[in-house]
């Protein structure tokens, strides 16, 4: 391919003006996302953090292909005939990129931030009994005794996993108000910390763009603009009102907007995803030259260059 046409190509994805150009992006990262599940599904895995990583790849994989379903829009027939014309809901869609950034964010947190062994394996743990713990609240509507059974055996899964955080070293070698911190992560179900210098630090989820390393400050309150349409804050309801106006409809810009953030998070997913499974990248480089180089370009006009999976870029220089 010439110079000049794939650079052509690229920039129509580096965009994504339109939301029939939305769609073919996504098509790209399904496809690497079905791709890698498909060819490295057999590889072996040391850790049970790791297995669960390879699973993680399949839930983005399906996120994907909801989002690439919402953008074909929802209509309706009346049983007496009227009609509601084709639209899509921005704030569905945000939703779901909501749950994309949490995964993401999730992700990186635990599988690239993190500095050694004991800090992945803390933060897995405590990623798992969080999980558990949240579960445990429905032990009240439990009905059968093969249900009741599971809570029990997760009851002691969680003592085990608190068991086995403490006697991490680093664990270990952490003061008492910084074990307290860890502690107090566990007694409210979350795993939302890092570590800096033997210190445990808190973190919510709108500083996981921090931990992310995204640039400039680019996405700092993207969690808190998509977490007003996840939740029906009034916001989101008199934005709706305007949305559908005739003549001046804003839903298609809303949805494109909403989207390019998709794509970051998609893009950052895959390059902490290459780094963490390095075989991976060998599919990836088996894509063509402008998928390459459009997956790389989300990932790095977020984060800076030094996160680039490769140097496909350089075909267009």
């Amino acid at each position: 391919m010439e110079r000049d046409e794939l650079i052509k190509q690229c920039k129509r994805f580096f965009n994504c003006e339109t939301i029939f150009d939305c769609q073919d992006l996504l098509n790209i990262y399904i496809e690497f996302f079905f791709q890698a599940v498909l060819k490295h599904h057999d590889e072996n895995v040391y850790s049970r953090e790791n297995a669960d990583a390879k699973i993680l790849i399949q839930m983005m994989m399906t996120k994907a292909l909801h989002l690439k379903n919402v953008l074909n829009g929802v209509d309706y027939v009346s049983q007496d005939g009227r009609v509601l014309n084709n639209i899509i809901d921005p704030t569905i869609v945000a939703s779901l990129i909501r749950n994309v950034y949490e995964t993401t964010g999730m992700f990186n947190l635990i599988y690239r931030n993190t500095s050694n062994k004991d800090e992945k394996h803390i933060l897995y743990l405590l990623w798992v009994h969080a999980g558990l713990s949240y579960r445990q609240l429905f032990d009240e509507i439990i009905t059968t005794e093969e249900n009741r059974k599971k809570s029990e055996d997760e009851k002691k899964y969680m003592e085990s996993i608190q068991a086995e955080i403490e006697k991490k070293p680093l664990f270990m070698k952490l003061d008492d108000k910084n074990k307290g911190k860890i502690k107090t992560k566990i007694k409210k179900r979350d795993y939302l910390l890092r570590f800096e210098n033997e210190q445990v630090v808190f973190l919510n989820w709108r500083e996981l763009t921090k931990t992310m390393e995204i640039k400039n400050g680019k996405l700092d309150h993207a969690y808190a603009y998509f977490s007003l349409y996840s939740h029906p804050s009034n916001v989101s309801v008199f934005q709706f009102a305007n949305m559908f106006e005739k003549n001046k409809e804003s839903y298609p810009h809303l949805v494109t907007y909403n989207l390019q953030i998709a794509f970051f998070m998609f893009s950052v997913f895959i390059a902490d995803y290459i780094n963490l499974f390095p075989t991976v990248l060998k599919t990836y480089e088996e894509m063509g030259l402008v998928e390459q180089i459009v997956i790389n370009y989300h990932n790095s006009f977020a984060r800076g260059d030094e996160y680039d999976i490769n140097d496909s870029w350089k075909a267009t220089q």
